[in-house]
């Protein structure tokens, strides 16, 4: 992937002796989803699949960025870092530009291309990839380095504020700060976290992406924020103390069934149980629990279909299929929903009859083949060395 992306750079650009390069993972959450915006703990991994860019500074304040995925090149200027809607991938990189910016880190124009293996609209967080990675990017470039949460706090912000997706911090912090072979537990509220050693045994991760078309901005992932927002407004009302969701548990959130209306009531329960479940998840993993574990996965899908109602008929047949297999301890969603992957938790023994099968009924029943990708788990940038190596 590197000498394929430099390839391109010297292609549009020319240029080679002074270039810079760093990428980022991308990751998947293991459960724990849909609750990072409400203070819950989450269990992600970073993947080996990663996003990854070639940039050299330039004398002015221009920017040229070409894009691998969408054989696309922009030019623009740092004094005009609006909002890009024929260049949907530029605003990730000029909100992280922009916010370096501000800072006073960044004041130079660049030439930069990028590309990676990282399924777009996947669930894999391609868009923390890319802010992760040009964030790293422009720190070498730049000379400098910031604390580590302070970089994770830049990407969530560049895609909160510039981009206008009101995600919270998981997917940046994943792509940053985990580490091979370990789950990556995170309070969201406090940020506090630890690596969880994965102990599978004879059992790995499968992702089975649904290839079905979505983004997160017209798939009501704003709007399922504004619920669970609006339920936390309520409660404070007559609980002011309480600064998230996840902070309850659900005796505590029944005794305000009454203020809410139903729909809302039913995505504050998937914050309050999915939290649960994930601080479970820990205990079943590190005592090598893993259809205990599987059984969790299970419990996750369904809240997220049912209460949290961000499912698809293609994750919804995935999970179901899986549930008919032996081989198989558990399975859901994973990422923003309305498609892109489902994690399935099968033995490792099983893996190809389990894809040759799963591939046959999903083609008739949608007409299209799923793809398949085997979670190897990886080191976030701060672990790779693209800004320092402990």
């Amino acid at each position: 992937m590197r000498e394929e992306i430099k390839k391109e750079f010297v292609r549009h650009f020319g240029k080679t002796a002074e270039a810079v390069y760093a990428e980022a993972p991308g990751r998947t959450n293991l459960i724990g989803e849909h609750i990072d915006y409400q203070g819950g703990h989450v269990l992600p991994v970073a993947v080996e699949r990663v996003i990854g860019a070639w940039a050299v500074r330039r004398s002015d304040r221009c920017l040229r960025l070409y894009s691998l995925t969408y054989q696309q090149l922009f030019q623009g200027k740092l004094e005009e870092l609006t909002y890009q809607r024929q260049y949907p991938w530029v605003n990730y990189i000029l909100g992280v530009v922009e916010q370096l910016m501000k800072r006073e880190i960044v004041s130079f124009g660049f030439d930069l291309a990028v590309g990676g293996n990282v399924p777009v609209a996947s669930g894999l967080s391609s868009s923390a990839a890319l802010e992760v990675c040009i964030a790293s990017l422009l720190l070498r470039m730049a000379g400098t380095e910031l604390p580590p949460l302070e970089v994770v706090r830049l990407a969530r912000r560049a895609e909160n504020e510039f981009v206008g997706v009101n995600c919270g911090i998981m997917d940046q912090f994943s792509s940053y700060l985990c580490r091979k072979g370990h789950a990556l537990l995170l309070n969201c509220a406090t940020l506090k976290n630890r690596q969880v050693p994965l102990q599978l045994g004879q059992y790995c991760f499968l992702l089975v992406n649904t290839l079905k078309e979505r983004s997160l901005l017209s798939s009501f992932y704003n709007q399922r924020v504004e619920q669970v927002n609006a339920a936390l407004a309520t409660i404070q009302k007559k609980k002011p103390e309480v600064r998230y969701l996840a902070e309850l548990n659900v005796k505590e959130l029944e005794g305000f069934r009454d203020c809410l209306n139903s729909v809302i009531f039913r995505r504050a329960l998937h914050v309050v149980r999915e939290n649960e479940r994930v601080l479970k998840a820990v205990d079943f993993l590190q005592a090598g629990q893993v259809r205990e574990f599987g059984e969790l996965l299970y419990a996750s899908h369904e809240s997220l279909r049912d209460l949290y109602e961000i499912s698809c008929d293609e994750l919804d047949f995935i999970v179901d299929f899986s549930r008919r297999s032996s081989a198989v301890a558990g399975a859901r969603l994973t990422g923003g929903g309305f498609g892109g992957c489902c994690l399935v938790l099968l033995k490792k023994e099983a893996v190809k009859d389990f894809q040759d099968s799963l591939k046959q009924n999903y083609l008739q029943r949608f007409q299209r083949e799923p793809e398949f990708i085997e979670v190897e788990t990886a080191d976030g940038v701060y672990y790779r060395g693209n800004n320092r190596r402990t």
